[in-house]
């Protein structure tokens, strides 16, 4: 059984060679204190260039003022480490080097963070100015572990889904399988500091996992209609619908939650593609009879 990393872990572990960094906290610019209600905005990136100004801006625009900024990027080669170092003077600390993926470098950056509260933001992603601010404030009213809130979802820019967190959530977290609104989780460092960090043996549910293990360890989370991310459709587990599914599979067996949840989803979600499919061949047998058709009339 594998064993989940801690923060200590990465503290110890040994510098890359191939590291680069930079930031505010390197040059003395700001100083990281700790049990002020700081807030540490992670965000996570790999050839990203296209997107990640957005990300960054939406963070230095946010109207809390105790904000800690950390980035990590994989060694990026498509120019992201140039968009990086524009934001120099204004993010509190950035590293680039090789990784073992989003979950290291997540890991990696909680180990460097000074914040009270952690929030991971894609570099895809974007937030509203008062998206801090509020998570702040719902943290104080409701003695909450961890805050969650919606997901507006954009498909070439313009919105097309909108996913609405559940405040009721535990029932479907125990069910197999939950609809979590992850991406807009804010949580306590001390819960990474009692529960670990994010399990590496999962690449597709860690998400899942780590929820499931706070709640496990008696972590408790609050919805909060008003914490909106705005985010790109698409994902690593879409693209990689069967290897998500064992390893949903896999994670069930492991804690002995409900499969026929998970099954039904997965069952469906198959079919639709497959159908999709033959739909797609079918259509375009026919787009090209109907061409070769009006060719021959048109004597072509």
């Amino acid at each position: 059984m594998n064993q989940i990393p801690t923060i200590d872990d990465y503290v110890k572990a040994v510098v890359c060679p191939l590291r680069q960094e930079g930031g505010r906290r390197l040059t003395n610019q700001r100083k990281v204190n700790s049990g002020s209600q700081m807030v540490t905005v992670i965000t996570i990136v790999k050839n990203r260039k296209d997107t990640l100004a957005k990300t960054i801006i939406s963070v230095l625009n946010q109207s809390y003022p105790l904000i800690e900024y950390i980035i990590i990027d994989g060694a990026s080669i498509d120019g992201t480490l140039e968009v990086i170092k524009q934001f120099n003077d204004k993010i509190d600390l950035w590293i680039s080097e090789p990784d073992k993926g989003t979950s290291d470098a997540f890991n990696k950056a909680v180990s460097l963070s000074g914040g009270d509260f952690i929030f991971w933001l894609a570099s895809d992603d974007w937030i509203d100015p008062d998206f801090i601010e509020t998570a702040v404030k719902t943290f104080l009213s409701s003695g909450a572990d961890f805050v969650f809130g919606n997901m507006q979802m954009y498909n070439n820019g313009y919105p097309v889904v909108f996913c609405e967190g559940n405040k009721n959530y535990v029932k479907p977290l125990m069910s197999g399988y939950p609809c979590f609104n992850f991406p807009t989780m804010v949580i306590k460092k001390t819960c990474f500091q009692k529960a670990g960090l994010i399990d590496m043996a999962y690449k597709f549910v860690a998400d899942y996992e780590l929820i499931l293990r706070l709640h496990l360890k008696g972590q408790s989370g609050f919805y909060n209609s008003s914490l909106i991310v705005h985010r790109k459709v698409g994902g690593l587990g879409e693209s990689h619908l069967v290897q998500s599914a064992l390893e949903h599979f896999r994670l069930l067996k492991k804690y002995r939650l409900p499969k026929a949840k998970a099954a039904l989803f997965y069952l469906y979600y198959f079919s639709r593609r497959i159908i999709g499919n033959f739909s797609g061949l079918f259509m375009r047998a026919l787009l090209i009879r109907k061409s070769k058709e009006l060719r021959r009339e048109a004597g072509l």
